[in-house]
């Protein structure tokens, strides 16, 4: 599947981050995987690459597609020139920065908690907490 003029330029534009902003189905993870290859090819290895998401699901689809296309390029390399960049990339994909904004924000905080004004042990909130700190909330705006 090609790519709109509007996904091509955010998989080519350089000097500046890149947010996809659209309804699902349109093809937004497919634009970030291209765009992450494309910054491979240009050098970054990567751990030197941020690709962030909201959902978890997200992050894995987006990583399991990265990695599969790199293995797919390197299926169509011979296998003389197979010490090229996109064997370092695979070898390095458990690094790579693929992750949810809450992970993001959690690895910064947590490399310098006392800075954050946080407790060095806090942790993401799983989904059933949320939703009961969000009843909690919203019952106490209530009752205020």
């Amino acid at each position: 599947m090609q790519l709109t003029p509007e996904q091509q330029a955010a998989v080519t534009i350089r000097d500046q981050d890149v947010v996809l902003k659209a309804a699902a189905g349109s093809g937004k993870t497919r634009t970030l995987v291209q765009r992450y290859l494309a910054l491979l090819e240009d050098g970054l290895s990567p751990p030197q690459i941020a690709a962030i998401t909201f959902t978890n699901k997200a992050a894995r689809e987006m990583r399991n597609r990265v990695r599969a296309e790199i293995q797919k390029r390197l299926n169509t390399e011979p296998a003389a020139t197979q010490s090229t960049p996109w064997q370092n990339a695979l070898a390095q994909m458990d690094a790579a920065r693929i992750s949810t904004i809450h992970s993001l924000c959690r690895e910064i905080i947590q490399s310098a908690p006392v800075l954050a004004r946080l407790d060095p042990r806090s942790q993401v909130a799983d989904d059933p907490t949320v939703a009961q700190l969000k009843v909690h909330a919203v019952d106490k705006a209530l009752l205020e």
